[in-house]
């Protein structure tokens, strides 16, 4: 199973893109016959180890909106690998992707693939809604995927 994490505020227009991505993830994945648990939060906590954690788990996709500037940044949908050097120290609840594998790994011997994809965002101000800079970005969803190894995300290594 691929356990997607979504996260980001929804009221927050852009900072919501991630989140929206998530659920657009999931929905191409799934058409492709895969599993998956999608869990939606606003910010990465250390209790987000524990679905990391439990048997079955293939692969983990984090998904966020990263900060872009508007004419600088281009429309890519980015993913890397989370780092396996760990994350940010120190304990809380505002985390990266790679504090939370680590908390998985530290606390129940889990470390399966994970992977952040980013989305860029340019209007973090209050409302609902995306910028259409972001919109635009989402639309790449499908070719993005198409982009990626078969096996992704469930097989590490480089993504092209």
């Amino acid at each position: 199973m691929i356990v997607i994490i979504a996260y980001g505020n929804t009221l927050r227009r852009d900072d919501g893109a991630g989140v929206f991505l998530g659920g657009m993830l999931r929905g191409a994945l799934k058409k492709n016959g895969r599993e998956v648990n999608l869990i939606e939060v606003h910010q990465l906590t250390p209790e987000l180890s524990i679905p990391i954690a439990e048997e079955g788990v293939s692969s983990v996709v984090f998904v966020d909106t990263r900060v872009a500037e508007e004419g600088k940044d281009n429309f890519d949908l980015r993913v890397t690998a989370v780092s396996t050097q760990g994350g940010r120290s120190g304990c809380g609840h505002h985390l990266d992707p790679a504090s939370v594998m680590a908390y998985a790994r530290v606390l129940y011997g889990k470390w399966p693939p994970a992977w952040l994809l980013t989305v860029p965002g340019v209007d973090f101000q209050h409302g609902e809604g995306f910028s259409a800079f972001t919109q635009q970005a989402l639309s790449r969803l499908p070719h993005l995927l198409a982009s990626l190894p078969r096996e992704w995300p469930d097989k590490e290594g480089p993504v092209s």
